[in-house]
């Protein structure tokens, strides 16, 4: 067996709780998941409801490992699907999943707003708005509202790197990578209105997050040695360092570079994807743990933490302690807890739907097809 064989073999390895092999899950990929999303946690205890007493400095290196790195572990993870028609079904069950948690957020501010608790006259149409991904204020569950961004720009990538995987000739995609990476410095540093087009989302949003998307892909099978590590790691400072020193971007304000993401924001999510490649070697056949059983349930602990983080803004002017890093220990145990009830209603709720889903679609739209 090649060395590349024995590498695809070994991402296609998991193992059970006793040590047998198990087919169809890479644990490593979901560890990496369940790491972003404790990360999404954190982040959304920082900013929002922590503007008020979190420091920026610490709030700022909160969004190192984040957003990016779910783009980077779906490219990942599409290496694994067996068709494009499971990739689809997959988007549509999510996209449902979403309709459904929306319509949920819908009733809650309904009743909300009948016990004047709060004043949003949302109405159908906000919730149509919803389902298609143009995103009204959703308040009282404003950790809602700064969390949905994410769903328009995952579904556009997604499909979108899909299909250059898909119809692209393998020798040609890979400049994918390195067209991306050029027109994120270009749209930077010289042709920013470029950026701003729309194309479904903004240029830069899709070129930013599908360079993270295909850099996944193609490193599927890679791993990174200690040297080239160290390496990469040296040059992405240095290059920060020299554009802080060049031009006018305060690179240490690594929030006000994401929106929308730049050339800045790309080099400080770097460092996530080396570590992520580097610690494949290390952790590449883990066995299933608590953080992978939290990255299998992404989807559901990222749609709960828009609630935690909601709550936080209700109770934050209440909690009464002084020191801001005890008061974020208690806050982030707060949106946890909160974050882990809600996933598990979800998970009840969505499990048997989407069973039935996937059931329904294979004997009613794609069995039909074949017939």
């Amino acid at each position: 067996m090649s060395k590349k064989d024995e590498a695809v073999t070994l991402e296609k390895e998991s193992y059970d709780k006793d040590g047998s092999k198990i087919s169809g899950r890479n644990n490593y990929i979901d560890m990496l998941k369940g790491i972003a999303i404790i990360s999404v946690v954190l982040i959304h205890t920082s900013f929002h409801s922590g503007n008020s007493y979190v420091p920026k400095e610490f709030a700022n290196f909160t969004i190192l490992f984040e957003v990016p790195m779910f783009f980077f572990l779906a490219g990942w993870s599409y290496s694994y699907s067996k068709s494009n028609k499971n990739y689809i079904k997959g988007m549509i069950i999510t996209q449902i999943k979403y309709m459904i948690f929306m319509t949920m957020i819908y009733i809650g501010i309904e009743i909300s707003n009948c016990l004047k608790l709060s004043d949003n006259p949302v109405t159908i149409g906000t919730l149509m708005n919803w389902f298609l991904h143009t995103y009204p204020n959703a308040r009282p569950f404003t950790g809602v509202s700064h969390s949905l961004w994410f769903f328009r720009n995952y579904f556009f990538v997604s499909l979108l790197g899909a299909g250059i995987i898909t119809l692209v000739k393998p020798n040609i995609r890979k400049y994918i990578i390195s067209l991306c990476f050029i027109g994120i410095i270009l749209v930077t540093f010289k042709f920013s209105s470029i950026g701003k087009i729309n194309i479904g989302i903004e240029l830069s949003s899709a070129m930013f997050y599908l360079f993270f998307y295909m850099l996944g892909y193609h490193v599927k099978d890679k791993t990174m040695s200690l040297k080239v590590f160290i390496s990469l790691f040296v040059a992405t400072i240095l290059a920060i360092f020299t554009i802080s020193k060049t031009t006018d971007f305060n690179v240490l304000q690594i929030e006000s570079n994401k929106f929308p993401p730049n050339f800045i924001f790309m080099l400080w999510s770097l460092f996530g994807v080396y570590i992520a490649i580097f610690l494949k070697k290390f952790f590449g056949k883990c066995k299933p743990n608590i953080i992978s059983k939290i990255g299998q349930n992404s989807i559901y602990v990222f749609l709960a933490q828009g609630v935690g983080s909601s709550v936080l803004f209700w109770i934050v002017d209440h909690v009464n302690i002084s020191q801001w890093y005890f008061k974020i220990l208690v806050m982030f145990g707060i949106n946890l807890a909160v974050t882990t009830i809600v996933t598990i209603i979800l998970k009840l709720i969505f499990d048997p739907l989407g069973r039935w889903l996937k059931k329904f679609l294979e004997e009613k739209v794609y069995n039909k097809e074949i017939q």
